[in-house]
């Protein structure tokens, strides 16, 4: 399940006493969701993203988040902790019922389903970050990455090459500059991104007895894993 992890970005919705819950937002499924649009019979549908392997008790299945700025002045959603210029949640009844009155517009929302879990006693998120595996995204690039999520397509054969591509795109422009340091931010900042268990992009090295980088493995490993759980055709990657 690590491989998953592999260049993920990763939104934290919850943070308490006991467990941090997460969504990763850069891997779209093969479902999408369907909104008709005007009176002409047109529609819009975009990709409902693998966000986990679990559910939140008692809330819906799907997660709508919005990083637009005309949506949060219009009151659409709320924010993850205290960052008023981030990432907003909203019901998918909001989200619809926008839509319907031309306030937003489908494309304006990524959907996920599914969350991951880190619970405090352990590996916890916090633990990740101050060991590097994963980094706090800084707020400036924030709306950049959501926007280049928002070019992904529902999952196919065709696009798991362009999909995962975009995913990494997304990775690199959330990737922390040179001056932030792991000790100076916490995961509840909402975002962060995944670079892999001891994994180093700049890594040369080879695998033991191969040509093969170490770096060039992780990445074939991610897309078998998106082709296998996430597409069924495990064959294709």
């Amino acid at each position: 399940q690590k491989q998953v992890m592999h260049h993920s970005l990763v939104l934290v919705v919850l943070e308490d006493d006991k467990v941090s819950l997460g969504c990763i937002l850069n891997h779209p499924a093969t479902k999408g969701y369907k909104v008709d649009a005007g009176k002409k019979g047109t529609s819009s549908t975009i990709p409902i993203r693998y966000g986990g392997d679990y559910a939140i008790k008692g809330q819906s299945p799907l997660m709508w988040i919005h990083c637009n700025q005309k949506l949060r002045d219009s009151g659409l959603g709320k924010s993850f902790g205290d960052q008023s210029k981030g990432i907003y949640k909203c019901s998918q009844e909001e989200a619809v019922e926008a839509i319907s009155y031309n306030i937003a517009k489908l494309e304006d929302f990524l959907i996920m389903s599914g969350v991951c879990v880190w619970p405090k006693l352990g590996s916890s998120l916090a633990n990740e970050v101050k060991r590097g595996v994963f980094e706090v995204v800084e707020q400036s690039k924030v709306e950049e990455v959501f926007q280049t999520l928002q070019t992904q397509e529902i999952l196919t054969n065709d696009n798991l090459a362009e999909n995962i591509a975009v995913a990494n795109e997304a990775w690199q422009n959330a990737a922390r500059s040179e001056s932030s340091s792991v000790d100076d931010k916490e995961p509840n900042d909402t975002l962060t991104v995944g670079i892999g268990e001891g994994f180093d992009e700049d890594d040369d090295t080879v695998v033991f007895n191969s040509d093969k980088k170490v770096s060039q493995l992780a990445n074939d490993a991610l897309k078998k894993w998106v082709a296998t759980f996430l597409l069924g055709s495990p064959t294709i990657a």
